[in-house]
């Protein structure tokens, strides 16, 4: 009897000891960090849910098309619109990135300033 190759994919539950050991871990080594690979994320996801739903609606308007030029241009405008969504996204990850880097930089700024907390009195 053959055995089965295929390998089975599971995504990793939150409830899972190592999951959550990982995170606890990331959150410990920095909170600013942890805060801002979330929010990626979160918008990878969603910018990829959007692109996957803008592909199938080129697609169909693809397939609805009777002559090479609809073709044509139906292949512009879907390309045109990838190229900009593309673009924006960038924008926004860039955006979250800087934000990210931003509170960090000023939580952990040098300063050359005495808080004179350290000479005894």
């Amino acid at each position: 009897m053959a055995k089965s190759t295929k390998k089975t994919t599971e995504t990793p539950d939150a409830t899972d000891p190592a999951h959550a050991g990982m995170v606890a871990a990331m959150a410990a080594f920095s909170p600013v960090a942890t805060t801002a690979w979330f929010d990626m994320m979160q918008e990878s996801m969603r910018f990829v849910t959007e692109r996957l739903e803008k592909d199938l609606e080129a697609q169909r308007a693809m397939l609805a098309c009777r002559t090479p030029q609809e073709l044509m241009q139906a292949q512009s405008d879907f390309m045109q619109k990838a190229f900009t969504d593309y673009t924006e996204e960038t924008r926004r990850m860039m955006e979250l990135m800087g934000v990210a880097l931003r509170v960090d930089i000023r939580d952990t700024a040098p300063t050359t300033r005495r808080n004179f907390d350290d000479v005894p009195v």
